[in-house]
């Protein structure tokens, strides 16, 4: 073998000539890729002796391609940097073009170094000289056991079998003594000495490597003896008591922390040390512990489920955050660390999704349930309940922007707070002490401990009468904290103000409620928010693959779920009922009596048009504060996008399918008032009384009528719709009044009160701010002049100056008005003369 190795050996005196072939012309050469091939497959030993068979296999034999394998079967699985000792070890080649005779130099330094220890392990075990040698020094101990194991890979001798076996029983012999010294080192905390055995081990073999990372877990109390790891401590001293698992959080934390500055000083950065250990602690021991508290939990109560999982989330992440954020000897990549939860929380999150669907679709449909229970007993029946007209638009406007700043607060504090204006208001209206103090309940919302709740003081309810409210002033704040740490008395301190306001907002619209409920809408609202903002700590995160996707999906089923209870089970089934009121209902005697301009049904329709376009922007709001933040604006194919449409649509169908049948409900009251109301003596007084040229009751209640119930729609809906409205009650109202006018009989006298009448009209058509519809007053205005014209010509001219009345009277039309005249016998003849003579030219 040594003449191989040398190139002046085989040139030397004793060598053997090497025998001439003898030529023939029949004979054929193999040719040398061929040659190499089998030369590849010779035992080490018997390449020396096929060198010697020719000069030809000499230079076949020095060829870097039989080498190259050789030293890739030594070299394949080196963990010792068994390369790092070979002098051109750079430019070792791993493929058959390598420079000329490099792979046959390496391999010979490799052979002259590791052969005396590698044949002394033919008939040796614990004495060998490889132990004698490096006995005392572990780490280079185990780098040249592992350098003989991959030497052995080559098969350099013929019992190379034999001698492997021996060498696998030392290599086994030091991992069990260098694994029981790392162990002692251990347990005496020397982390010298466990950094030299380590460094032992992970110099011998990738497998011994494995059995020292796998010691140095298991020997951690934290996988054996942990006193905090039981999760049955939880919920006893309350019903969200998780003070356990919090602390038990800390502990885990505290010996990630602990250990990472072990594991610096120990293990090689490249050994990966801290994330295995970190890995196997969450797998192991938190995450028994985390199925046992969830499974606990969702054996109680549903909603307890879920704010245990947010805040089990909650404290692994921020476990996680800490050894993430650079303030450690050792890190973990954010990637890597997302991982390190998602590989926590996949076995619960496909569970925990559907709960958390089917929990806001229950208590939506509880919240549903009672409202359609209690709304029979609504107050709104009342008259008295109602507000100004005048104050309705500054309530919204309130309302809106007090809603708008409890959206901004943390959703565990606005669960404490802004819900509490559920059931409060009701009962403040109810009740006769104007003091009582009000608790948040704990059915909605994340639950909150007992000493972070709010004690609400409500604001005194204001005096109302049949028109107007008395406008209180603003409520000053006196809402009474509860002792909490002083971190957060700040930002309770706002929390109440903003509840405060909301409260009090709540509190003036509540009087508009009949059949839609605010109340209700914003249960619903908060119930879906405490839900997104719990799917949303786990979107934030940022999972991999399918399982971000399903999260995503979940967040927008909550939210359209919301829409679809808000559209389908409470706004149309109100405005059904809205607008079967309206349909059964029949102006009467009574009535007029009371108020003539008050339509209840109609009151009812048109104010929960008002609380429609609330919970319309109440929604919008939320979604652009809140859902916008995950759900593109833009993409109308999304499902919330398209969910939220439906609810606009159904909203705008329900106003619509309303408005036509309220018009009809207004202008048959109208007709009703004229009817009943206008006397025959407002426009033909007896004798010589005097008039006071006022306008009559009847045309006074029937503009109240109007203006009272169409103010009320002021400020619903877009300029558009209210702009087709306020045209079509004018252009049907006209019709009304030229119908009644042509029934009446004026005096000159009354014409006086006639055209007081019609001016009045005629401004109140002008409030309407319609130019298509003032046309139709103004010349009922001017037609209202013949009737204080004495001379029949006169009025005969009068009726026939048709640009007087716009176009819009025909002679026909203009003649009956005159008939109404009381002295329309007397005058008749002259009037309708050319209308009714025949003229033959």
């Amino acid at each position: 073998m040594s003449s191989l190795l040398d190139e002046d050996d085989l040139s030397a005196n004793d060598a053997p000539a090497p025998l001439e072939p003898v030529s023939s012309q029949q004979q054929k050469h193999l040719p040398q890729h061929i040659l190499r091939r089998i030369f590849k497959l010779l035992p080490v030993p018997s390449l020396p002796h096929v060198a010697l068979a020719s000069r030809d296999f000499k230079s076949l034999v020095y060829d870097d391609a039989i080498w190259n394998p050789l030293l890739h079967d030594v070299l394949k699985n080196d963990s010792s940097n068994l390369s790092d000792m070979l002098e051109h070890g750079d430019t070792f080649p791993n493929d058959n073009h390598g420079q000329e005779g490099v792979a046959r130099l390496q391999f010979k330094r490799l052979y002259e170094y590791l052969m005396p220890y590698y044949i002394d392990l033919r008939h040796k075990h614990r004495e060998s000289r490889v132990l004698l040698e490096y006995g005392q020094e572990p780490v280079k101990c185990g780098e040249l056991l592992s350098r003989l194991v991959s030497f052995g890979n080559c098969h350099a001798v013929d019992d190379w079998k034999e001698i492997n076996e021996s060498l696998d029983a030392v290599c086994q012999y030091f991992e069990t003594a260098s694994l029981q010294e790392f162990e002692i080192a251990y347990d005496v905390t020397s982390t010298a000495e466990m950094k030299t055995f380590a460094d032992a081990l992970i110099a011998l073999s990738p497998v011994s490597s494995a059995l020292c990372q796998q010691t140095f877990i298991q020997k951690h109390p934290i996988f054996s003896n942990n006193d905090n790891a039981k999760p049955e401590n939880n919920f006893k001293t309350s019903r969200n008591d998780l003070e356990p698992f919090k602390g038990f959080m800390a502990d885990i934390k505290n010996a990630f922390v602990e250990q990472s500055h072990v594991i610096a000083k120990v293990f090689p950065e490249e050994m990966d040390m801290f994330y295995l250990f970190v890995d196997r602690a969450l797998e192991d021991v938190v995450s028994e512990y985390v199925s046992s508290l969830l499974a606990t939990a969702h054996e109680r109560d549903q909603l307890l489920y879920l704010n245990t999982m947010s805040t089990v989330l909650t404290s692994v992440r921020d476990t996680i955050n800490a050894l993430t954020g650079g303030d450690l000897p050792i890190n973990i990549d954010r990637e890597r660390g997302i991982n390190l939860l998602y590989k926590l929380f996949i076995p619960f999150l496909d569970d925990y999704l559907s709960e958390e669907q089917l929990c806001v679709k229950t208590k939506s449909q509880e919240l549903i349930d009672e409202w359609n229970l209690s709304s029979g007993v609504r107050r709104g029946d009342d008259p008295t309940s109602r507000l100004s007209n005048q104050s309705r638009e500054t309530f919204k406007r309130n309302y809106l922007m007090a809603f708008k700043k409890v959206m901004t607060v943390p959703v565990d504090l606005v669960s404490s707070a802004a819900t509490t204006i559920a059931s409060p208001i009701l009962s403040t209206l109810r009740s006769s002490e104007d003091t009582t103090t009000t608790k948040s309940p704990s059915s909605l919302g994340s639950p909150v401990s007992e000493e972070s709740s709010l004690q609400i003081t409500p604001p005194r309810t204001p005096e109302v009468t049949p028109i107007t409210v008395s406008s209180p002033p603003p409520p000053k704040n006196k809402s009474l904290l509860l002792s909490r740490q002083s971190s957060h008395q700040s930002l309770r301190s706002q929390d109440t103000a903003r509840s405060a306001d909301l409260k009090w907002a709540m509190h003036e619209l509540d009087m508009m409620q009949d059949f839609l409920s605010l109340d209700t809408v914003l249960q619903l609202i908060h119930l879906n928010k405490d839900a997104e903002r719990r799917v949303e700590q786990f979107l934030n995160i940022g999972f991999p693959g399918r399982m971000q996707n399903e999260i995503q999906k979940a967040y927008e089923q909550i939210f359209v779920q919301l829409a679809r209870f808000l559209g389908n089970q409470h706004i149309k089934p109100a405005f059904d009922r809205a607008i079967e009121h309206l349909d059964s209902y029949t102006p009467d005697m009574d009535s007029l009596e009371q108020s003539p301009g008050d339509v209840p049904p109609l009151t009812e329709f048109f104010e929960m048009v008002h609380i429609g376009d609330v919970i319309q922007q109440m929604v919008q709001l939320y979604y652009d504060e809140r859902i916008s933040k995950h759900v593109d604006k833009f993409d109308f194919l999304n499902d919330v996008n398209k969910e939220k449409k439906v609810f606009e649509r159904i909203l705008d169908d329900c106003v619509a399918c309303g408005m036509d049948q309220s018009i009809q409900v207004l202008l048959a009251q109208v007709e009703y008032i004229l009817v009943h109301e206008q006397k025959p003596e407002d426009y033909n007084p007896r004798g010589d009384v005097l008039t006071d040229l006022k306008p009559t009751k009847a045309c006074q209640d029937t503009i109240e009528c109007l203006r009272s119930n169409t103010s009320i729609l002021r400020g619903a809906a877009e300029k558009s719709t209210m702009d087709l409205f306020f045209n079509e009650i004018g252009r049907r109202f006209a019709e009304v009044l030229y119908k009644h006018l042509k029934t009446v009989t004026v005096s000159e006298q009354g014409g006086f009160q006639y055209i007081s009448d019609m001016n009045a009209y005629n401004d109140f058509a002008v409030t309407l701010r319609q130019k298509s519809v003032t046309p139709y007053f103004s010349a009922l205005k001017a037609l209202a002049n013949i009737y204080i014209i004495s001379s029949a010509p006169d009025i005969k001219n009068m009726i026939h100056d048709m640009e007087r009345y716009h176009g819009l009277l025909k002679v026909e039309d203009l003649l009956e008005f005159a008939a109404c005249r009381s002295d329309w016998p007397a005058i008749k003849r002259v009037v309708m003369r050319d209308m009714t003579d025949c003229s033959i030219m």
